[in-house]
């Protein structure tokens, strides 16, 4: 009990301050309008020593298609094999076009877009590949449990 009360009294005061600074215009970064508080925000500079890192790193990494790191990634683990036909369960046939696929759903590009920027799909391939072969069930079933990695 006493600590909250400490608590709400340390709360009370400053918002005391803040409300004194802020009728005073002596907030920094920030000025009391008729429509209300206006905060200036923050800059997004990030540090000369950081970038620097940035780029070192970055330059560090190979230069290479996010289809090829997701068929690496189904390599290890196995993943698409979750995406199975609606009907008869089979897996499917192009493993290109159903990561193609997925990444499109992942990054909410969509089918069309996903298409008009990816050489040799096709919006009729994705879509009846979507339709036959990813739904909520596949995608929980490509995730793996607690200390399953392996195919």
């Amino acid at each position: 009990d006493q600590y909250l009360e400490e608590r709400l009294q340390l709360l009370d005061e400053q918002l005391a301050t803040v409300t004194r600074l802020a009728k005073d215009n002596e907030l920094p970064d920030a000025i009391l309008t008729e429509s209300g508080l206006k905060i200036t925000p923050l800059d997004a500079a990030v540090p000369d020593r950081a970038q620097a890192l940035i780029d070192q790193t970055s330059q560090l990494l190979p230069r290479i298609k996010i289809t090829e790191l997701l068929m690496d990634v189904d390599d290890w683990t196995g993943f698409s094999r979750h995406f199975t036909h609606l009907k008869d369960g089979a897996e499917a046939k192009d493993r290109t076009l159903l990561l193609s696929a997925i990444l499109g759903d992942a990054i909410n590009l969509g089918l069309t877009k996903m298409a008009e920027s990816s050489p040799g799909l096709t919006y009729a391939k994705l879509s009846w590949l979507q339709a036959w072969h990813i739904r909520d069930e596949t995608y929980s079933g490509s995730v793996p449990a607690e200390g399953e990695m392996t195919p």
